[in-house]
């Protein structure tokens, strides 16, 4: 099979999946909570996730999925939990390095799908300006990012709002 430039390596796509949970907890100095990010954009809650960096699990998912369409390691790898330069850093620094690596494979994103499982805060209302944020970071058309929001319908860690998930799917097409 040979890509649409006539790469003879592979497919004219690809798809990579992210996943990513954080525990929330009030912010310090009362927990371990750091400020609550999501898609690069801070948002006003009492919890905020335990993480080394900004633990922005929306991020950390789309920084995966590209990461996964492209068979590399993952985001825990490649900015691991025990270096100290990653240390509260912003999530879209680990991002935009997965953004480079797709362009440096001669890869464009075709499109990414997240959803964030939370009880709070709510997605809805947010998702445009969510999907605005991540489309600058990717450098691709805003027509081409979804956010969703659900609940774990108060089951679990997640339900009883002391954690967030994210799932993120993203589709690569050969430049």
């Amino acid at each position: 099979m040979t890509g649409r430039n006539g790469d003879p390596a592979g497919p004219s796509v690809r798809v990579g999946h992210g996943y990513d949970l954080h525990r929330l907890e009030p912010a310090v100095p009362a927990g371990a909570g750091r400020p609550l990010v999501l898609g690069g954009l801070p948002f006003e809650s009492p919890l905020g996730p335990v993480a080394h960096s900004d633990g922005d699990a929306l991020l950390h998912a789309i920084t995966d999925a590209l990461l996964g369409a492209l068979a590399l390691d993952d985001l825990g790898t490649r900015f691991p939990d025990s270096d100290p330069a990653s240390a509260g850093a912003d999530s879209r620094r680990f991002l935009l390095d997965a953004v480079a690596a797709v362009r440096e494979r001669g890869w464009e994103i075709g499109n990414v799908d997240a959803t964030v499982i939370c009880e709070a805060p709510k997605i809805a209302p947010h998702r445009g300006r969510l999907a605005a944020s991540i489309a600058a970071v990717l450098g691709c058309p805003v027509d081409r990012v979804n956010v969703k929001g659900k609940t774990h319908e108060k089951l679990d860690a997640i339900g009883e709002g002391r954690a967030i998930e994210v799932h993120a799917v993203c589709m690569l097409c050969r430049q």
